[in-house]
């Protein structure tokens, strides 16, 4: 979630339709259907199949009785993986009501619109959070400043796994990238990123440069347009695609460590059909790291926000400022599993390969931790176990001084020794460090500037 200085979109709230769910019926009938008259022009629904049935019913048995096929003009998305399947299709009040009284559903919701948010505001300015995510120290000096330092204890940093950012899509030819992204999903079938936001969130997670992750691959998941703006059917199939693809890659037998997903997206309110695709992905074993959004207001009236926390091995994100306070617009309460840097946070951006922009949002803070996430699946039990990684998230976490905890990616914090960010720290607990700077030229474009060769 990210808001641009001097836009009046409504962070997290965007604008978004409010999404209805068909009741579904408590009491199970083994009573067939009756035949519809499918019309078109209706409005578009995802359908959801249930698993729990002894023989779940294919998605294709549920299309013929509404007069429809995987290759109607109506149907939008197949959902089709070993976790849950479904479909979304455009569809009038009869077969929606067909729906409601089938025992084989186990969910009707209308599709409702998510987006990436806005940019409170734009600078030109080092990754302060790079630093911030890897010391116990209190920073010193401005967010401006060059001259910071990432630390870590492995040098793999993310090599292995593959991070899927479900966004805008990404510029995969940024220097930052080295040849380590790639666009593999877009529900238009438009691969590029014309909006920058997924550019951005990609170049915090895995830029070689700007990015905790530098060593991990990058792949652009787009379901979102050129304005920020999707529809949650498009975020599921989004979804959808990186389970299948998780899938082959662990049929594959290549030398392969795991998945995560960073989705920095929200809606106005909980949408279950998001969440119920989340916890798919979890179920799958996929690591999935979200933002808490930007309304200043409880996390959980949000998905896929909603996931995280108390509720589910998501883990949902919030922002930080540079002094360590909750940043002003983030949200936050129980569903909140960590504050991560989020506020004038430079990165990767659209338009030359050496493009770069400053963005502030939850948006920002989130790729953060993804790229935490990735670099602690070195450790094989972590990979492999979501709910393990976000125990050890919150065991490495900072606490900051209103009991919340603030990422931190293991070299100076353990289990057993939690400590204040201003706390004194032993210099020889630092396994490896690394200074990244760079340069900046004249802002060639209101708050964008290039990162220099």
């Amino acid at each position: 979630m990210w808001r641009r200085f001097g836009q009046c979109i409504a962070l997290a709230t965007l604008g978004l339709s409010v999404s209805s769910v068909l009741a579904i019926p408590s009491q199970l009938s083994s009573q067939p259907s009756q035949p519809s008259s499918h019309q078109s022009g209706g409005e578009e629904h995802i359908v959801v199949i249930d698993k729990s049935k002894p023989v779940p019913a294919k998605v294709e048995e549920i299309l013929r009785q509404l007069d429809l096929n995987t290759t109607h003009p109506d149907v939008r998305h197949i959902f089709n993986n070993s976790y849950f399947q479904g479909f979304s299709a455009s569809m009038k009040s009869h077969c929606l009501d067909l729906l409601a009284n089938m025992t084989e559903v186990t969910m009707v919701e209308k599709a409702t619109t998510v987006s990436r948010g806005n940019v409170y505001s734009t600078r030109p300015n080092a990754p302060w959070g790079l630093q911030r995510i890897s010391t116990a120290l209190a920073l010193k000096g401005s967010e401006s400043s060059l001259d910071y330092t990432y630390n870590f204890a492995d040098d793999s940093l993310g090599n292995g796994v593959d991070i899927y950012i479900l966004d805008t899509g990404l510029y995969a030819q940024h220097n930052v990238f080295g040849g380590r992204a790639n666009m593999l999903w877009s529900f238009d079938g438009d691969m590029r990123d014309n909006d920058g936001h997924g550019t951005h969130v990609s170049g915090t997670a895995a830029g070689s440069i700007l990015g905790v992750a530098s060593k991990a691959q990058l792949y652009g998941v787009k379901a979102l347009d050129s304005n920020g703006l999707g529809s949650s059917s498009d975020v599921i199939a989004g979804i959808d695609y990186v389970i299948r693809r998780h899938e082959e890659q662990l049929r594959s037998g290549k030398d392969y460590t795991g998945s995560v997903i960073s989705m920095s997206l929200a809606t106005s309110e909980p949408v279950q059909a998001i969440d119920a695709a989340v916890s798919a992905a979890l179920a799958a074993g996929i690591h999935v790291c979200v933002a808490a959004g930007n309304n200043g207001e409880d996390a959980c009236q949000s998905s896929p926000a909603s996931s995280g926390g108390s509720k589910g091995s998501a883990i949902t994100v919030g922002a930080i400022d540079m002094d360590n306070q909750r940043a002003s617009f983030s949200n936050h309460g129980s569903c909140v599993d960590l504050y991560a840097p989020g506020v004038n946070i430079i990165s990767s951006w659209i338009g030359k390969p050496n493009m770069v922009n400053s963005l502030s949002g939850t948006s920002m803070a989130t790729p953060h931790v993804t790229g935490i996430i990735a670099y602690a699946m070195k450790n094989k039990t972590l990979a492999a176990s979501p709910s393990l990684m976000k125990e050890w998230l919150r065991m490495t976490a900072l606490p900051l001084e209103d009991g919340t905890l603030s990422a931190n990616n293991g070299v100076h914090a353990s289990k057993s020794s939690r400590r204040a960010m201003n706390a004194p720290i032993n210099r020889a607990r630092i396994g490896q460090r690394n200074v990244w700077a760079y340069s900046t030229t004249k802002v060639p474009i209101a708050g964008v500037a290039q990162l220099r060769k």
